[in-house]
């Protein structure tokens, strides 16, 4: 009985300490990206240099975007107070300030050209 006891101890042991360290291992992408995802903006945008693929042939791909625009032109083009291109973005963002600016900074990294 004490050895079914034990076994059953170091069992749920094992299963606890591996479901803390998959926990801890998916955590690894950043804020921003998890809120891209999360808002859909993956239903219009691509980001191939972060492996988000949108389901739309013509996905603007955003592997660049941070080269290309500020960080205060992108806040205020998601906010629909800046026109791009002379358009206004389709949807304003309806996440908080603070939601928004984890998205932005994410954005702001994306340098790599897309292949």
């Amino acid at each position: 009985m004490k050895n079914i006891i034990a076994y059953l101890g170091i069992i749920i042991a094992i299963v606890a300490l591996y479901g803390f360290a998959f926990t801890i291992s998916s955590n690894d992408d950043p804020a921003g990206k998890k809120i891209f995802v999360d808002q859909k903006c993956n239903m219009c945008h691509t980001v191939k240099s972060a492996g988000i693929e949108s389901k739309k042939s013509d996905a603007t791909d955003l592997s660049n975007v941070g080269a290309e625009m500020k960080s205060e032109d992108m806040i205020k083009y998601l906010k629909k107070e800046m026109k791009l291109n002379n358009k206004d973005h389709k949807t304003a963002f309806k996440g908080s300030d603070e939601d928004l600016k984890k998205l932005v900074e994410w954005l702001s990294t994306l340098k790599a050209e897309s292949k």
